[in-house]
């Protein structure tokens, strides 16, 4: 089995002699101890007062959207397990279901039976292009206060060969998204616009969670088709717990103006495949602020200098941090696990580029995050400084300019 279609993160990125090298007693696969991952056993299917079932308003010749435009009382819609599939994305806009508004203004939000609730757009379907040969959203829940999204799987089909995003969020405070399993629910193909799409993107709502999900960036053939797993836009309060994301084309985890972002048992592997516009870090944060704080993230790049068999040519780093309005004070990476990074010792390693700029201004970032690994604070080797690369991870993180 190659490691690109491996079912394991971690089993084929390390020795056991180079995870207690790098410090790394934490990678379950090597050491033989756990780490909180994705939970075991998802939520059953709802019921109460703010949901109704999804059996009680279908009539024969609905879908899912339609199902939805039926549902009053800011309610939640329950599925039951099977396959929900809407042709196009005319919903909205450019969306293929739509939630909360226009006549979907009174459904809070879905939530299904487990994995085996399946949702998609018909595969190439998408009769429109947006712009850039991007389609839309496979599904967008917008002014919506509290919304849910719950327990179910989105799929992601060819689409004419346009790009999409998975799952949109705008304009929802409070949000919860939780047990959510995207299989190539987005199509993208680079880190950078118009080729970046997210499997989950959430624009301008603020306090949303993310939690116990998974975004896998294959398709069923095991090819890698989804760019940035989860993007969070020109928001606040960001938090993302025990949600795996792996195998994408190009990007990571990306926070773009945000302030305050709490991160909490979060998994990477593999999310990029190579250099340039294809590369990206475990966890990127641009133009963003406040408390920064990520507890127990593995990220794990499978790029250039894991030295794993079968690895990218990702040339991406742990971290990446850009930031041409302010320095950073308060930026916080706690108990991490990692591949090795670039120099001899394989560091943590931050990348933060000096050449960075937006509307003429250039990177700020000088202050030093405070990084714990096996409770020992570490201290920062600066490249290109002679030497930077030698210095013990056990003690040091790399920061690369």
């Amino acid at each position: 089995m190659s490691s690109d279609l491996a079912s394991s993160p971690l089993h084929t990125v390390l020795s056991r002699r180079n995870a207690l090298r790098l410090g790394m007693m934490a990678v379950p696969a090597v050491a033989g101890l756990s780490i909180a991952t994705v939970a075991s056993a998802a939520p059953s299917r709802p019921s109460g007062s703010g949901y109704v079932r999804y059996e009680e308003l279908y009539r024969s010749g609905d879908n899912l959207q339609s199902v939805i435009n039926k549902v009053t009382g800011n309610r939640i819609l329950t599925l039951p397990a099977g396959t929900f599939t809407v042709r196009d994305f005319k919903n909205g806009n450019y969306d293929g279901i739509r939630i909360g508004t226009g006549a979907a203004a009174n459904c809070r939000g879905l939530a299904g039976s487990g994995r085996d609730t399946i949702i998609s757009v018909a595969a190439n379907t998408a009769s429109r292009n947006k712009g850039e040969g991007f389609a839309g959203n496979q599904l967008t829940i917008a002014n919506t206060s509290g919304g849910v999204l719950t327990n179910f799987t989105l799929k992601g089909y060819n689409q004419n060969g346009h790009t999409y995003t998975g799952i949109v969020v705008n304009s929802c405070p409070d949000a919860k998204l939780s047990w959510l399993y995207l299989k190539a629910g987005s199509r993208g193909y680079s880190q950078n616009p118009p080729g970046e799409t997210f499997g989950i993107n959430v624009m301008g709502s603020p306090r949303v969670t993310i939690s116990d999900s998974e975004i896998d960036g294959r398709d069923d053939s095991g090819k890698r088709v989804g760019a940035s797993p989860i993007g969070w836009n020109n928001t606040t309060d960001a938090k993302v717990y025990r949600t795996y994301s792996h195998h994408g084309v190009a990007g990571m985890l990306t926070f773009y103006n945000v302030t305050n972002i709490y991160t909490e048992d979060y998994r990477a592997f593999a999310t990029s495949s190579g250099p340039g516009s294809l590369t990206g870090s475990g966890i990127n944060h641009e133009q963003s602020q406040g408390a920064i704080k990520h507890v127990r993230p593995s990220l794990f790049i499978n790029g250039r200098y894991s030295g794993a068999p079968g690895h990218s040519d990702s040339t991406g780093m742990h971290i990446s941090i850009q930031n041409t309005k302010q320095d950073l004070k308060d930026v916080q990476i706690l108990e991490p696990t990692w591949d090795p990074g670039p120099g001899k010792t394989g560091m943590f390693a931050f990348s933060i580029r000096d050449g960075y700029t937006i509307a003429g201004q250039r990177q700020k970032v000088v202050t030093s995050p405070r990084v714990v690994v096996n409770g020992v604070t570490l201290q920062r080797s600066d490249h290109p400084k002679p030497g930077w690369g030698d210095k013990d991870p056990a003690r040091y993180f790399s920061w690369v300019h």
